[in-house]
């Protein structure tokens, strides 16, 4: 499970911005997009279970955004909704370029400064 190594990492990158910002962590939002191959309940659950064990985490609250799969056709320019194996719905057309959904990203962080 890439979750785990993923939360750990999220859980670094929280501890090195309270030591920076000199705060504590009140929460947070990530986004996860559906084409990043992260499930994320399992991103949750890895994150929860590490936030137990690491002390400046315990009272955190993490807000998961889900972001959908959109692309743009190559040929006729329309954008629409899908995943990596969508056609577009107005011609048809298999090829696409990515306009969202590949994304983690830590978003926003409150701090108790």
């Amino acid at each position: 499970m890439h979750e785990a190594g993923l939360a750990a990492a999220l859980a670094e990158e929280l501890l090195e911005i309270a030591r920076r910002e000199g705060g504590r962590i009140l929460r947070f939002s990530v986004e996860i997009g559906a084409l990043s191959g992260v499930d994320p309940e399992a991103f949750r659950l890895a994150y929860e279970a590490l936030r137990e064990t690491v002390e400046e985490l315990r009272e955190t609250e993490m807000q998961l955004v889900l972001v959908p799969g959109r692309f743009r056709c190559q040929r006729c320019g329309r954008e629409f909704e899908g995943d990596y194996f969508a056609v577009c719905p107005g011609c048809g057309d298999p090829g696409k370029s990515v306009l969202s959904g590949e994304e983690l990203l830590l978003r926003e962080v409150e701090l108790d400064v």
